[in-house]
């Protein structure tokens, strides 16, 4: 397997290593897959703050990057109440079969919102980063092998 983005290869042996961190891949082919697609992730980042792997404060310049290309909403009260209207069945309190009060969840709820409006920025974000790469070696292109977890 002889991937590049960009021109910088990425080797077997750092897909090899990156294996270990796929814990929630359900065979090898999926562990390696994630593997891959995690470096060549990790190399679109790094290649749009401009920087090599293992440079100092690489974490917090790819947050900046993110902080700086990201617009995330902020999830108000009526979205957060629409969603728990929306959702009742995941807010029942199962040893009394009642619903939580939505100001007992809307905290929760919220994060919640957050979160998914996080990984979804991101997501797209990277996808953006992919299209205008040269990926060679790795089907990148297909938004579906884009999932990114925080």
């Amino acid at each position: 397997m002889s991937i590049k983005v960009n021109h910088v290869r990425i080797s077997d042996d750092d897909v090899f290593q990156e294996m270990q961190y796929q814990t929630d891949a359900i065979n090898v082919k999926e562990v390696i897959f994630k593997a891959a697609q995690a470096l060549v992730v990790q190399q679109l980042l790094l290649q749009a703050v401009g920087i090599k792997k293992n440079t100092p404060n690489e974490e917090e310049k790819i947050n900046q990057l993110l902080s700086d290309n990201i617009v995330i909403p902020t999830a108000n009260v009526e979205f957060c109440k629409r969603y728990y209207d929306n959702n009742k069945i995941k807010f029942l309190d199962k040893e009394r079969g009642e619903t939580l009060p939505f100001e007992m969840v809307k905290v929760y709820i919220k994060e919640y919102l957050q979160n998914q409006s996080t990984v979804s920025g991101i997501n797209e974000y990277i996808k953006m980063l992919a299209i205008d790469a040269n990926i060679q070696g790795f089907d990148f292109k297909d938004p579906s092998v884009i999932n990114i977890k925080i």
